[in-house]
């Protein structure tokens, strides 16, 4: 029989909990308005991006191999985007994936 250990951290005033096997028990994630913050934030440097590569919104997404329509709502903050899809907007505005946070 093994003993468990909680370990308790907080993390950018995040608190998570771990157990001794290394898997996460729980963690308070940020409240929904945050999430919808940090879309907005995104969003509006992907727009700057675009803006400063000189390219539509229809240009952006034929670079990008992504609908009009997604490109919209990614810099309306209404998408939670994919690994894939953040991979192919990098590409298509010509830019490091790190440059976009």
């Amino acid at each position: 029989m093994y003993n468990v250990i909680t370990i308790e951290l907080c993390i950018e005033g995040k608190i998570m909990r771990a157990n001794g096997f290394g898997e996460v028990v729980s963690l308070d994630l940020p409240k929904d308005e945050e999430f919808e913050n940090f879309r907005k934030t995104f969003g509006a440097r992907v727009k700057h991006f675009r803006r400063s590569c000189g390219l539509s919104q229809e240009e952006l997404a034929e670079r990008s191999r992504l609908h009009r329509n997604y490109i919209s709502d990614v810099e309306r903050g209404r998408r939670n985007l994919s690994l894939d899809a953040l991979l192919k907007l990098a590409n298509g505005l010509g830019i490091n994936i790190r440059d976009m946070f």
